[in-house]
């Protein structure tokens, strides 16, 4: 095993002049984040065919609103403090950890107080006793949900790849399971949002009281909240229209055609995932590294990495139709709109590494611009092409909206000094 390891460390030293990266360091954390992004894959992937065939689709576009509301409640919290958390954990700030978690329940009020008002809204005004119980349970739930998976941009900052990716893996797959063996005895809405908040509750405690035992030394980065903040203001917009595309099907569209635009863009982001996850790997190594060296070497390995991306996603679009009419035959008709959705990805090839630069070198005022321009434009956009075309619409305005987005991290990029 000595002499294998040390066969693989002079394999991967020698693609070094080519590839102009540290592959020691991207495979030793490359390889745990695959892990864990692996099993976030196949639990999606499962969890998706026990919908898809368990669930009758108003059931699974009630579920994956509440979830969107969610998503949108969370806006208004310290949402900012995992990047904030992993910058500070890269530079030796470990108590940055256990200080950030404090921060963000004392922060998430804001976002229980929107849940209960929003609960309050649907109980009296549009009279749905399933939405205002659901979101009664996001109230509950969601300030632990949200600090304690905080474990995650911590074991990241540290470089602890492999444990992050077991303990990640563990964290996800479980409640997943869980969801997956209700499934089988009901497909209550209700039921199923109260298991998938509880169950992950149960998941995040247990990983962070694990994750906790790990911080070395108990220093503070005094600079970390001011950071968060910021972080959290662009967070609000990003949320909104991270949700926007659920919530404007689900108010303009009814539920079952949410359930059929969830289906046609879940794989694709799967696949979006994968090349997000070079984000959190490259984040402590960029805090550690300068503007001008890290230009001198980033745009061959963005090079590396979409062409890459471009035959996962060409081979999906090629295997799409016979995966949904094996796994999701309920779906078939959204498997236009998934082919067009995947050709979409591409542009995360350039946007995630550009954005985990500026974010690791506290480039607040181009990220301000880089959330509010991209955001914005698909705030506005979703609805409108949503209201005149339908899923069609919605998916274009998803494609125009990640083309903003990269033009505008080019420029950003290309500005910060």
């Amino acid at each position: 095993m000595p002499s294998l390891r040390v066969r693989l460390t002079s394999l991967l030293r020698s693609t070094e002049r080519y590839t102009k990266t540290d592959m020691v360091y991207l495979f030793q954390g490359g390889f745990w984040l695959m892990v864990s992004q692996f099993v976030a894959m196949a639990a999606s992937l499962l969890l998706a065919i026990a919908f898809g065939n368990l669930a009758t689709p108003d059931t699974y576009g009630n579920y994956k609103y509440v979830l969107s509301l969610w998503g949108l409640c969370s806006a208004f919290s310290l949402t900012g403090v995992g990047t904030a958390i992993t910058q500070s954990t890269a530079l030796g700030y470990e108590g940055s950890f256990r200080h950030g978690v404090s921060l963000n329940l004392k922060w998430s009020l804001g976002s229980v107080f929107i849940a209960l008002a929003t609960a309050a809204y649907y109980f009296f005004i549009e009279q749905n006793l399933f939405v205002a119980t659901s979101l009664c349970i996001v109230a509950l739930f969601s300030p632990f949900l949200s600090s304690f998976s905080l474990f995650d941009p911590f074991l990241i900052g540290k470089k602890e790849f492999k444990r992050h990716g077991i303990y990640l893996s563990l964290n996800g797959l479980i409640p997943v399971l869980v969801l997956i063996g209700t499934l089988f005895i009901t497909d209550r809405a209700i039921v199923l949002v109260s298991v998938f908040f509880l169950s992950n509750f149960i998941a995040d405690l247990i990983t962070y009281l694990f994750a906790l035992r790990h911080a070395k030394n108990d220093q503070r980065d005094e600079g970390m909240f001011k950071y968060s903040k910021h972080l959290s203001l662009m967070g609000i917009v990003g949320a909104l229209a991270d949700k926007i595309d659920s919530i404007a099907t689900f108010v303009l569209l009814g539920p079952i055609n949410l359930a059929i635009y969830t289906f046609a863009t879940a794989i694709p982001e799967q696949i979006k995932q994968v090349i997000k996850f070079v984000a959190p790997l490259s984040l402590a190594r960029f805090a550690e590294r300068s503007l001008p060296e890290i230009r001198q070497t980033i745009w061959r390995r963005i090079l590396l990495l979409g062409i890459a991306v471009a035959v996962g996603i060409t081979a999906y679009i090629v295997a799409a139709p016979l995966i949904f009419k094996v796994l999701f035959p309920l779906y078939t008709e959204s498997i236009v709109f998934s082919q067009w959705y995947a050709l979409s990805i591409v542009v995360t090839v350039i946007t995630a590494p550009l954005t985990s630069v500026l974010q690791a070198h506290k480039k607040t005022r181009e990220l301000y611009i880089l959330s509010y321009v991209s955001s914005l434009s698909l705030i506005i956009l979703l609805p409108i092409g949503t209201y005149l075309y339908g899923i069609a619409g919605a998916i274009g305005s998803q494609i125009i909206y990640r083309l903003i987005t990269a033009t505008v991290v080019l420029v950003e990029f290309n500005r910060a000094k």
